[in-house]
């Protein structure tokens, strides 16, 4: 199984909270389009006590669960980091201009020919919710990223 998403920071200092998906399809691994870990879901302006993939415009957070986890896809629930600052992996990125200490924000990336919910150089019109540490080039094609959006 390809790891996503991996956290550097002790996840005992960061906030997790479990949110119920509008759209429990993309819990199904075997999906069109599976919820991956790492990507980023925000509030579903239509069901506000569900989640969504971010757009990046609003609060946004980052799935804390892999692929095809049976308990996610039984409770139709996914555990998002919510709250504290941390630093970590992805794959879930577009590196396109990206350079180290540049500002991110959350938007539509293409992985594998699907639209995710991931991170990529911010543009001036979206949230700041973190900054490059390391470039994908020199860390196993992953970005590595600190998160400030608390």
């Amino acid at each position: 199984m390809v790891e996503n998403f991996r956290l550097h920071s002790p996840v005992e200092k960061v906030e997790r909270r479990d949110f119920p998906v509008a759209d429990r399809s993309i819990l199904n691994p075997n999906g069109s389009n599976p919820l991956l870990d790492g990507e980023f879901m925000e509030l579903d302006a239509t069901t506000p006590s569900k989640v969504i993939r971010a757009g990046g415009a609003k609060l946004s957070w980052a799935v804390f669960a892999e692929r095809g986890r049976s308990d996610t896809q039984a409770i139709g629930k996914v555990p998002l980091l919510y709250m504290g600052a941390y630093e970590a992996d992805t794959l879930i990125m577009s590196a396109a201009g990206l350079n180290h200490g540049d500002p991110l924000m959350v938007g539509d990336v293409t992985i594998s020919t699907l639209t995710k919910s991931g991170l990529l150089l911010h543009t001036g019109l979206d949230l700041v919710v973190g900054y490059v540490l390391r470039l994908p080039a020199q860390n196993g094609n992953k970005l590595r990223f600190m998160w400030t959006l608390v």
